[in-house]
């Protein structure tokens, strides 16, 4: 009990704060939930309630590090209703099996790049320059996607290219646009905006930008009447309590379907890991510490195996979550149990507001939500570098000019060639009759090696190649190595040729032996003198005894 008591005092401190970044984080996470459910996915709203309950808990739970955090996502649910447009109309009972069954693929496929680690380490290869490019085409993209429902018309239900969706869309607000619908969209962004100037509402611009909307549709609604603005609203949030366990689909009629969106199940798959990836890299770097992304791929893989027997949209990490808990000073597996908790308690007792939210503020959150992943301090610095500038352009425009699919294909290879081109270019150079090579010597690079060896021993007479500073060498380019030497007499430098580091060392503890040596003998004189010395005038000193008194 004294121990208990003597901690209580740096116990509560610890508990009020993180109480306080749950409480934001709910209020936060609740509109983002409801608007990424409803406009994104096209499924009912307490999907994603679901997954900022159930599948935040999931991530707290399964993954220990201290800044992880989990929670629905805005491209992943992006992924599953551009999906499932084909398949089935938007909120209906067929729509949301097959999102189930998505879900569980998608969780399925991480799995497997949790458990096999070659396929988790590749994740490792996506350059920073392909997943910011991603980003910024994903956030374009949300925009256009958004239009629609800020104007309180139908969603598109062709899947055709995006950027000639986006001039259909914008033709059809500017031609058929409810005005008292743009008027709530307008009203929830002018206030989001607003609220973002300030740092003390910063946090909370969101929530602010959908009270206003939602205030403004009710004046609308009792000035001019529900029947006369036509602006559609959430509603009832449906079967909305601790859990409501549901299946995927699978049976023999739902077998075409099932096939046809297998690549939609790669792509929210890996959406979902490139994200948890980048996010954990960013934090990281961030903070200066080191977090294991592999745990955050496990994490991701159960949880989204789970979350589709709940009802629930899917989760990936989340960088803007991560780093507010962080800022504020929370413990990210606290706060995220936390968070969970008071969103519970918020959907049950207040669920009479949240059902008379109108869909074109929801709408408005996207648009917001999607102009800031278009960020300018992280695409200026791929803007510095032309081979980094080339991958994030092409990056960017594979998801405006494909679908996701081809934008995760697009991404994947320029992965793959971007490290590969960076190995396959290794720095050559010729100076007198030196040539040397900085980088690797395999079978990529030996066009490049030998386009400037045969440059050299057509001016140069007893070349001598210069590879101490090579990384790697395989097989095929020790082959040519030994013809280079074989046909034209060629000279080698390498590490070999200096001095045997073994022999260094030796003759370093050599040398630092005999210093030793020799300041232990000069200290052991030093004594013997001073002893002497002091023996010296020991004795010419009478003593006081043998002294005479007179």
């Amino acid at each position: 009990m004294n121990a208990l008591a003597a901690a209580l005092p740096q116990i509560l401190p610890a508990l009020r704060g993180n109480l306080l970044v749950g409480l934001t984080l709910a209020v936060v996470t609740l509109p983002q939930a409801i608007a990424f459910s409803t406009t994104l996915a096209g499924l009912p709203p307490h999907f994603g309630i679901y997954a900022a309950i159930w599948g935040v808990l999931f991530t707290a739970l399964l993954n220990p590090s201290r800044v992880f955090s989990g929670g629905p996502n805005t491209t992943m649910s992006a992924a599953v209703g551009i999906t499932l447009l084909p398949v089935a109309p938007q909120y209906g009972t067929d729509y949301i099996g097959y999102a189930l069954t998505l879900i569980l693929l998608a969780g399925l496929i991480q799995l497997l790049f949790a458990l096999i680690r070659p396929l988790g380490r590749m994740l490792d290869l996506i350059s920073e320059p392909i997943i910011d490019g991603m980003i910024c085409g994903i956030g374009l993209f949300l925009v256009f996607k958004s239009l629609t429902t800020f104007a309180g018309l139908p969603v598109n239900t062709e899947v055709e290219w995006p950027l000639w969706i986006a001039w259909h869309s914008f033709l059809a607000v500017l031609e058929f646009g409810n005005l008292y619908a743009i008027q709530i969209g307008l009203i929830t962004l002018v206030a989001s905006l607003v609220a973002r100037q300030f740092d003390a509402l910063r946090k909370w611009a969101i929530l602010i930008g959908v009270a206003a909307g939602t205030s403004y549709s009710a004046y609308l609604g009792s000035t001019v009447g529900l029947e006369n603005t036509m602006v559609e609203q959430i509603g009832n949030l449906g079967p909305v309590g601790f859990v409501f366990p549901s299946l995927p689909v699978f049976n023999q009629e739902a077998l075409p379907n099932i096939i046809s969106i297998l690549p939609g199940a790669v792509t929210l798959a890996l959406l979902g890991l490139f994200q948890t990836v980048a996010a954990m890299r960013r934090m990281s770097r961030k903070i200066g510490a080191f977090t294991d992304s592999r745990k955050g791929i496990f994490s991701d893989a159960v949880s989204n195996c789970l979350l589709p027997l709940l009802s629930s949209l899917p989760t990936c990490a989340s960088f803007n979550r991560m780093w507010l808990v962080y800022s504020m000073g929370g413990n990210s597996r606290v706060t995220s149990a936390l968070s969970a908790f008071f969103l519970l308690l918020m959907v049950l007792f207040l669920a009479g507001v949240i059902a008379i939210i109108p869909m074109p503020a929801m709408a408005a959150i996207i648009m917001l939500l999607g102009v800031n992943m278009i960020k300018w301090e992280d695409i200026r610095p791929h803007l510095r570098d032309r081979r980094e500038a080339v991958v994030f352009l092409a990056s960017f425009l594979s998801v405006l000019f494909l679908d996701l699919f081809g934008a995760v294909v697009v991404g994947s290879i320029l992965a793959i060639a971007y490290s590969k081109w960076e190995q396959a270019n290794p720095k050559v150079s010729l100076r007198g009759n030196v040539l040397k090579i900085r980088g690797n010597i395999y079978y990529g690079s030996l066009p490049v090696i030998e386009s400037t060896y045969h440059q050299a021993i057509a001016r140069v007479d007893n070349l001598v190649i210069d590879f101490s500073d090579c990384y790697y060498i395989d097989p095929e380019g020790l082959r040519w190595l030994a013809a280079a030497k074989a046909g034209h007499n060629v000279g080698f430098v390498d590490r070999r040729a200096g001095p045997d580091r073994r022999a260094q060392a030796e003759a370093l503890d050599r040398r630092d032996g005999e210093e030793r040596r020799s300041a232990e003998a000069d200290a052991r004189r030093d004594r013997r003198q001073g002893e002497e010395r002091r023996e010296n005038l020991r004795r010419r000193t009478r003593d006081r005894r043998q002294r005479s008194e007179f």
